[in-house]
């Protein structure tokens, strides 16, 4: 049986592998190709869904970033931010909040809006990232991503504390407005 993961569009992908030079193994999903030789995930890796739905095969890291905490940013998401369409993608030591980028206004045909709204069509773009200093004190940095740069991935520094629910009530209020940009 091969390895099928089915991403939140509904694609289908299946885990290939080929060799390298060196003749190390090398892994990746292809979509709609079953035609593998594999039928297990190797020891030591694991599944990684992208927030836009790319999927790859990653060896297994230890995560600093605890359920409660992970947990924590939801409940407040679902309370502090208009924003109620929104992935967190855990890394090591960071939280990267992604949100839906809508490409049209509300106001919109809705038959427009609707097709947009279809998971097959929605991207979603990287706001803010909550990444852990400390891991005795449990002190964070909350950044948000900067707009005015030449390169995509700029980050501005907001603010540290030790105190993650209450740096994640006081940013996530702010995704989705203009008080966003105004953050600095």
């Amino acid at each position: 049986m091969a390895v099928q993961y089915t991403n939140f569009r509904g694609d289908e992908y299946f885990l290939h592998v080929r060799k390298t030079n060196k003749g190390n193994p090398t892994y990746y999903f292809k979509k709609d190709d079953p035609d593998t030789s594999i039928d297990s995930i190797p020891e030591g890796y694991e599944i990684y869904e992208h927030p836009n739905g790319r999927v790859f095969l990653t060896k297994q890291s230890k995560r600093k970033i605890t359920s409660e905490e992970v947990q924590l940013i939801k409940e407040s998401m679902e309370i502090n931010s208009p924003i109620k369409d929104y992935k967190l993608d855990i890394r090591q030591k960071s939280i990267y909040l992604y949100t839906y980028e809508n490409p049209v206004p509300f106001d919109e045909n809705p038959v427009i809006v609707e097709a947009l709204s279809d998971p097959k069509y929605k991207t979603y773009d990287a706001q803010l990232c909550f990444t852990l200093l400390d891991k005795n004190t449990r002190a964070f940095q909350v950044e948000r991503k900067s707009y005015t740069g030449e390169r995509d991935d700029q980050w501005l520094f907001l603010e540290e504390s030790a105190d993650l629910k209450e740096l994640v009530d006081k940013y996530v209020q702010h995704l989705g407005q203009e008080s966003y940009f105004e953050l600095f």
